[in-house]
């Protein structure tokens, strides 16, 4: 496993641990089998600065169960708590056999943990925005409408708008970078199989190619990246 591409970073600045690293540990993803993930782990603390962030989806997770998988808002946030806390002790059985020096590096995150005061600003301009129903709008409906068709289903203009909700309220994590709350280390680049609609996405926003009044306003502190791994 090796990283291939970057988007916003250099992929020198990776090898030289400039930056504090973090893994989006999708669980809809079929890429993430333990092995993978094991092997993910260990190029991040390869490669971060000080410490590796492993973000589980947690309450997010409900976003998906409800509109992909149609079930009831409480059905669905008991189901994503379910398979976050699975997934979390997944992470910890992977990872407690490594020396000290390198397991006190990993730091183990739900997305209600990452929820700093700037990133619940950040989310609420981003949905004002969406709101607006013009460029920013467009390109979200894009990614909701390729997510609904990798899964085979069901494409309309409310489903796709239901399928944002997830997409805006993680958005955020690539803008300005990830922290748990309670700790001190920023984690501002993520490694994740491949790049897709998303990334480029963020590229555009932070680069100001089309959105530069939305990230005046977002008021980004931070340099974020995206690294391909494969």
């Amino acid at each position: 496993m090796e990283i291939k591409n970057c988007l916003l970073v250099s992929k020198e600045s990776i090898m030289a641990k400039e930056h504090n690293l973090w893994i989006g540990y999708s669980c809809g993803n079929k890429w993430f089998t333990l092995d993978s993930l094991s092997e993910l782990i260990e190029l991040g603390l390869k490669h971060t600065k000080k410490s590796l962030l492993i973000l589980i989806q947690g309450r997010l997770g409900a976003t998906n169960f409800k509109y992909i998988e149609n079930m009831g808002r409480a059905e669905a946030l008991k189901e994503a708590f379910r398979v976050s806390d699975e997934k979390r002790v997944e992470i910890e059985n992977l990872v407690k056999d490594l020396p000290e020096d390198r397991r006190s590096k990993i730091i183990i995150a739900d997305y209600d943990e990452v929820l700093t005061p700037q990133f619940i600003t950040q989310r609420e301009i981003l949905m004002r925005e969406f709101s607006l129903q013009k460029e920013f709008y467009d390109r979200v409906m894009e990614i909701s409408e390729d997510f609904l068709d990798i899964r085979h289903r069901t494409i309309s203009k409310n489903r796709k708008e239901d399928v944002a909700l997830y997409i805006l309220q993680e958005l955020p994590l690539f803008l300005d970078g990830v922290i748990k709350k309670g700790t001190e280390n920023l984690h501002t680049v993520i490694l994740y199989p491949g790049l897709g609609k998303l990334d480029y996405l963020v590229k555009d926003i932070l680069e100001d190619n089309g959105f530069k009044s939305l990230k005046e306003r977002l008021v980004v502190t931070n340099n974020p990246g995206i690294a391909d791994i494969q």
